[in-house]
């Protein structure tokens, strides 16, 4: 004979809220139905199974339990809890004769499945974690600023860990699971000892097959998520059998805020790249189409790439395919929550269904209404580009250093490297959020920190190589510099010098890189002369390769570039290399004459030809340059 306990257990494997014969209704992959607690009328009562077994919830009153509890309370309130129980157990049908047959080997759902001892430990960890978070106000306040309550993250089996393992090996040691079997399955469990929100991943079948954690803040985003336990990381979270129009997206929290607004069938790829085993799984699932959300990239030519590999794996699958690209800065989660779910799926629905030929057509639509949506944000009275505090009169002309691929060169020669140094000083200083990447071909890196130095400090190159025996100067030399390294420790400079290996592909792969984690970057290379090219062997003339390779990297990247290098002046005219004259979106040319030192920017591309013109002054000392 079974206790009554033991039934319960095995009653909760065989119940189902559909055998409670009341309305139901689908809410993302939960049921809901009317609340029979506190308003009949009202559909605020979830039945979710993310302990492993059905339970209910009202999201209004806050009743919760599982179906033999509801049972009770909703058909056999007016009994004893003894006489109410009996009666549930016999309402699902508890036979000790049948239960003792569930209870076998043979019939025990975790025997059934592959690893399914891995299974119930996991569960294990799920509800513990669960029952820990409604204790911590940690989890709550994290919840709350996404817009969460607890009652709604457990839905989903959301929980918290502290980071100590002890307490949870206690409790698995009450269910009968001992420590070597907890520590075999979840090995990552004493590894991370942090306090992190659980998110558990289920496959198509419901099992769980990994225990996600998230840092309760955003402090480390390298280890921003981890597993608990080892295994396949190609399961589409929040997977579901017979989903025939899977939506992917990127984040845990993009899907499982699409699911709590009750949009079905949301997956996510837990920020991996979508790849052909994604898809086979879906397809296995039912899908028949798929919608992929994507965050939009600040490199338009490498996300187009990408979505053209998913088009060709959907049709290699026979797959329907469509893809969305979320507006600037926005994601799943954020827009869900600003604009909702009907927003949404309108611009799902919206979105024309992709083969190679309307691919085009759509990505081109979403960019003409992008580019009006970013004019139509930015105010007449403000630089479109990053701002030159010390060239005025230039920055107003230009409307700013905007993206694009832009050329230096003086003469005197030696007035190049000043004018760079000084722009990127101003350009630092101007411009919180931009982080600029100065690559210098022509001298090794220390003399580029001696030259930013002096002119921080106003004194002379030779001044700041060695201990001055003036303390005031020896001061302002000790503060410039420890203002250089908080630029560097803030990630908004970086200085470069020439390796032994440094090539345009080599710097093509650093930049994409870089360009991922920081979107406000600009690039100053000076010494193009001396970039080493590795490609292009089809062009002879090295300027004409050289000018193509940055073009390339301009066209891939969309940021700003700005080269320094030699130009050839003669009759009054910029005569070459004709290649940097051809594909830069401007020339600027300095010219020293009489003692006055001369800036002029001419173009073909910006829309006029001759852009700006205008006398520059040179601190006599450091020679950091500004508008006159």
């Amino acid at each position: 004979m079974l206790t009554n306990d033991a039934k319960m257990a095995q009653m909760r494997k065989l119940t189902h809220p559909r055998r409670l014969g009341i309305p139901l209704g689908h809410w993302g992959r939960n049921l809901i139905a009317n609340c029979p607690f506190h308003a009949p009328e009202e559909q605020s009562l979830f039945f979710y199974d993310a302990l492993g077994y059905w339970r209910y919830r009202c999201l209004q009153c806050g009743s919760e339990g599982d179906l033999i509890e509801f049972v009770k309370r909703s058909r056999y309130n007016g009994l004893d809890d003894t006489a109410a129980e009996a009666e549930a157990l016999e309402f699902w049908g508890g036979h000790d004769k049948e239960l003792e047959n569930e209870d076998s080997e043979e019939h025990d759902l975790w025997a059934k499945e592959v690893g399914g001892e891995k299974a119930r430990v996991l569960e294990l960890f799920v509800r513990y974690c669960h029952w820990a978070a409604s204790k911590s106000e940690s989890s709550a306040e994290f919840f709350g600023k996404r817009g969460w309550s607890i009652g709604q993250a457990q839905l989903y089996g959301l929980g918290y860990y502290s980071g100590d393992a002890e307490p949870f090996f206690d409790y698995c040691a009450l269910a009968g699971m001992e420590r070597h079997q907890v520590s075999f399955y979840l090995d990552n469990l004493e590894a991370f000892k942090e306090p992190r929100i659980t998110i558990p991943a289920r496959n198509a079948k419901g099992i769980i097959h990994a225990v996600y954690g998230r840092y309760i803040d955003n402090s480390n985003d390298d280890d921003l998520y981890i597993s608990f336990a080892s295994g396949n990381l190609d399961i589409p979270f929040n997977m579901q059998q017979d989903n025939e129009n899977p939506i992917i997206v990127e984040g845990i929290f993009d899907a499982l805020t699409a699911d709590l607004a009750g949009i079905s069938g949301v997956v996510s790829t837990l920020y991996q790249e979508l790849g052909l085993s994604h898809l086979y799984k879906l397809k296995a699932s039912g899908a028949v189409s798929l919608t992929v959300v994507l965050r939009r990239e600040p490199s338009r030519r490498n996300q187009e790439k990408r979505i053209q590999k998913y088009l060709k794996m959907a049709e290699t699958l026979n797959l329907r395919f469509k893809t969305l690209i979320l507006p600037h800065g926005k994601t799943v989660d954020l827009l869900l929550r600003e604009k909702g779910a009907d927003f949404f799926m309108d611009m799902i629905r919206n979105t024309e269904e992709d083969t190679t030929h309307t691919h085009r057509r759509s990505v081109l639509l979403q960019d003409i209404r992008e580019n009006f949506d970013i004019a139509m944000s930015c105010p007449p009275d403000v630089s479109v580009g990053y701002k030159l505090p010390s060239f005025p009169r230039l920055t107003e002309a230009l409307d700013g250093i905007q993206s694009g691929c832009f050329f230096l060169s003086s003469q005197p020669y030696g007035l190049k490297g000043s004018a760079l140094t000084s722009m990127a000083l101003d350009l630092i200083e101007g411009n919180d959020n931009l982080k600029v990447i100065y690559i210098n071909l022509e001298s090794p890196r220390r003399q580029i920190f001696d030259r930013i130095i002096s002119m921080m400090t106003g004194e002379s190159i030779l001044s700041v190589k060695k201990q001055s025996g003036n303390k005031e100067t020896s001061n302002k030399v000790l503060n410039a510099t420890k203002t250089l390294l908080r630029y560097v420790r803030e990630n908004r400079l970086e200085i470069w010098e020439d390796y032994t290996t440094f090539d345009n592909v080599e710097l093509f792969q650093i930049l994409k890189d870089e360009v991922k984690e920081h979107q406000n970057i600009l690039v100053i290379l000076d010494g193009i002369d001396h970039l080493r090219i590795s490609d292009r062997p089809d062009i002879t003339d090295i300027h004409e390769r050289r000018s193509s390779v940055m073009l390339d990297i301009y066209k891939a990247l969309d940021i700003p570039i700005i080269l320094g290098g030699e130009l050839i002046y003669a009759d009054n005219h910029l005569l070459g290399p004709r290649a940097y004259l051809r594909d830069s979106e401007a020339i600027f040319w300095i010219e020293s004459k009489g003692g006055n030192i001369f800036l002029s920017i001419d173009s073909k591309r910006i829309g006029k030809e001759h852009v700006f013109e205008g006398n520059l002054i040179a601190d006599p000392v450091s020679f950091r340059m500004k508008e006159e």
